[in-house]
């Protein structure tokens, strides 16, 4: 599987203390892992929080893209109400953790994208989710890089 929010937290400051603190982040599907590995919303959403929190720290004017997560193919209820609750949580998230000098700006990766045509294993993009994941975070990338 991939990393969950507690491993990202985790990883994140001998990331930062290498490579320094990041101008801009793409967060994409926050919490997605933790649901499919059958961790705590809870749990995910304050490590999200938490992860702005050390972005932020390292780089008070970071701007960080924070992806609504795309449904999934097939999950089981929970899972589908996990990723149903961080979906709706990530504007107040990026409402929320938005400073006077750091945007935190919502993605949404979630309307119109279709998971029967987009999702190749259940679990990962296709060629076209990946195209329509692209498209979505370039659209609001692009307005925040610098010409």
């Amino acid at each position: 599987g991939g990393w969950t929010t507690g491993q990202l937290l985790a990883a994140l400051p001998g990331w930062l203390e290498e490579t320094g603190a990041p101008d801009i982040v793409i967060f994409s599907s926050p919490g997605g892992n933790d649901g499919l590995q059958g961790l705590s919303f809870e749990e995910a959403l304050a490590n999200v929080n938490t992860i702005i929190d050390v972005l932020q720290e390292a780089n008070p004017r970071v701007t960080i893209l924070l992806g609504q997560p795309a449904p999934p193919k097939n999950g089981d209820a929970e899972l589908l109400a996990d990723l149903e609750a961080m979906q709706q949580n990530v504007p107040l998230i990026a409402a929320e953790q938005t400073t006077t000098t750091s945007l935190v700006i919502a993605v949404d990766l979630f309307t119109d994208f279709d998971p029967q045509a987009m999702i190749a294993d259940n679990v990962h993009y296709n060629e076209l989710g990946a195209d329509f994941i692209a498209t979505r975070l370039y659209k609001v990338l692009s307005g925040v890089l610098e010409p």
